[in-house]
């Protein structure tokens, strides 16, 4: 299957690859950042700084759980691109069909461990007993995200590796505006405080979710991805290994 994006790898000027590619990636960027203070925003006005507070406690630990699934993204995302130049697509499907599969296992086993151990994970982050509650009742509600949220950042990567960098800006911007606009709703009008923007992320990130699984299972992206494609193979697995 041959597409603009890469007609224009094969054939485009570096330079002009190099913007195309980062202005997408650098509003990606900034957009994830407002997601990240959405949250914040809505909450200190609504419930106060100790629920501002039980946020604070609970971002590092999506941070660390986000550059995992990036990690397997990345790694996944170099392979596959060195793998379409070479016009082997069936390759390339496999290296993404074994990246879900990972990235899967990760956030089931994330979100088990979570729940088994949330109250000692919290206090090992440094909650105290004021902000405890609020971190407990957004970490909780949270952790039904990272359901999602690691798929969508690998397959992010994915998409830009096939050269489709505006994909996955919208992603990001979609899941941002959702959440933007579910913020106000649940946390002031359903008066659900902190619980209400926890609420909001998963919805934001479950829509994100559907998104990037319309893009594949519609045929839109480069890389075909079959039912045989998503077998275990332990070389596909340490594909993204080799690649750091």
């Amino acid at each position: 299957m041959v597409n603009n994006n890469t007609l224009d790898l094969e054939n485009k000027r570096v330079g002009t690859l190099l913007l195309k590619f980062a202005i997408p990636s650098v509003i990606g960027m900034i957009t994830n950042s407002i997601f990240n203070i959405v949250d914040i925003i809505f909450v200190s006005r609504a419930v106060g700084i100790l629920a501002v507070a039980g946020i604070g406690i609970v971002f590092p630990i999506h941070m660390i759980i986000m550059a995992v699934a990036q990690l397997i993204g990345f790694g996944s995302a170099s392979i596959i691109s060195r793998k379409l130049g070479k016009k082997n697509h069936n390759d390339a499907a496999s290296i993404a069909g074994n990246s879900f599969i990972l990235v899967a296992c990760l956030s089931i086993a994330i979100v088990v461990l979570i729940i088994i151990f949330l109250d000692s994970l919290l206090k090992l982050f440094g909650t105290t007993n004021n902000i405890f509650p609020f971190a407990r009742d957004y970490l909780y509600i949270t952790t039904f995200g990272f359901l999602f949220m690691p798929f969508i950042a690998s397959a992010n990567s994915l998409i830009r590796a096939e050269g489709n960098a505006k994909t996955s800006m919208y992603i990001i911007l979609l899941i941002t505006s959702i959440n933007l606009i579910l913020d106000p709703i649940l946390i002031f009008i359903f008066n659900l405080g902190i619980k209400g923007a926890a609420y909001a992320t998963i919805i934001a990130q479950f829509i994100g979710f559907l998104y990037v699984l319309n893009y594949y299972i519609r045929g839109i992206s480069l890389i075909s991805i079959k039912f045989h494609h998503f077998r275990v193979r332990f070389i596909g697995i340490c594909f993204w290994i080799t690649s750091l």
